[in-house]
């Protein structure tokens, strides 16, 4: 699924805990209209961004699940390869408590100072920011052995589509008036004013992005996440059901698990990813998920999943 995204997942690194021949450590990229959102930045993050042909300087916000090496390590060298590449715009990094600890103490026993402003952001569940234009994340808890969250990506309602035949016999050629009306503005034509919804539609749901980070089964999902469905989700998915317990106790999920997620949240992709090194292919996990959600996708290291908006 290769070719230019306008808005779409990226993924960067695929594997769980340790890199294999060909799955990095986690990362995925969400591109939005020319903008980047890099979620976790395992080692080798950077170098896979220039394999998908990514600019680290089109990066608005990182954010991280959690502290474990294997999704934080390639954190410091992203952003000093920022700072080479002549970065001046600010960064804003998300994640857990003590990633600010973290970035202060490599740097400074490295004789690091970034040249653009950093603006470290600890979450701890329940909070959303804005990030783009017309783009929130919202953070949910996750269950780990360490602090964890997961991140809910998604983007303002869009404008209604237009009636073109409708506008027309009103005296509406598409273009600029067109455009004002969708934006919700009316307008005067022949002495006549036109109100938006003689025109336009209701808007449409935004795109919805779920990224669970390591997680093991979540009680309640739904409500952490805040929504009744979800356009995709990303969930670990470390093990097949035959390794339920020891992913239970390492705080991963199975397949299986992943499966009950998307139907919980609606769910119109499920995404597996952060596969064992014991599997040399992900169809079994691809199997098992499938036997409980129409609609599964193993993620593969720069993979590039368009969302249809």
């Amino acid at each position: 699924m290769g070719g230019i995204l306008e808005v779409g997942i990226v993924f960067l690194g695929t594997s769980a805990a340790t890199p294999t021949r060909y799955r990095g450590l986690p990362g995925l990229v969400l591109k939005y209209r020319g903008s980047l959102l890099l979620f976790d930045c395992g080692e080798g993050t950077q170098h896979r961004l220039v394999e998908a042909g990514l600019s680290p300087l089109k990066i608005k916000a990182i954010f991280i699940t959690h502290l474990h090496g294997d999704h934080v390590f390639g954190l410091p060298g992203l952003i000093q390869s920022m700072a080479m590449n002549n970065r001046r715009e600010d960064l804003y990094v998300y994640g857990p408590r003590g990633i600010a600890d973290m970035l202060e103490t490599v740097f400074e026993a490295t004789k690091f100072t970034p040249p653009f402003n950093i603006h470290v952001v600890e979450v701890g569940g329940g909070e959303k920011f804005k990030v783009l234009d017309r783009v929130w994340v919202s953070v949910f808890p996750v269950r780990h052995t360490v602090e964890a969250y997961g991140y809910t990506v998604y983007e303002e309602p869009r404008p209604g589509k237009v009636d073109v035949e409708k506008a027309r016999k009103l005296g509406i050629e598409p273009g600029p008036l067109l455009g004002l009306l969708q934006r919700g503005i009316p307008v005067s034509v022949g002495g006549r004013l036109v109100r938006p919804e003689e025109v336009v539609g209701k808007p449409r749901p935004g795109f919805r992005l779920v990224y669970t980070g390591d997680t093991a089964p979540i009680d309640g999902l739904r409500k952490l996440v805040g929504f009744d469905s979800v356009d995709v989700l990303v969930h670990d998915a470390t093990f097949t059901s035959e390794y339920e317990l020891e992913a239970h106790e390492e705080g991963h999920s199975t397949a299986f698990d992943a499966a009950r997620a998307a139907v919980e949240l609606g769910a119109k992709l499920l995404v597996l990813t952060h596969f064992s090194a014991r599997y040399k292919s992900p169809e079994p996990l691809v199997s098992e998920a499938s036997r409980l959600h129409p609609n599964v996708v193993a993620a593969e290291d720069l993979l590039k999943l368009p969302i249809r908006l």
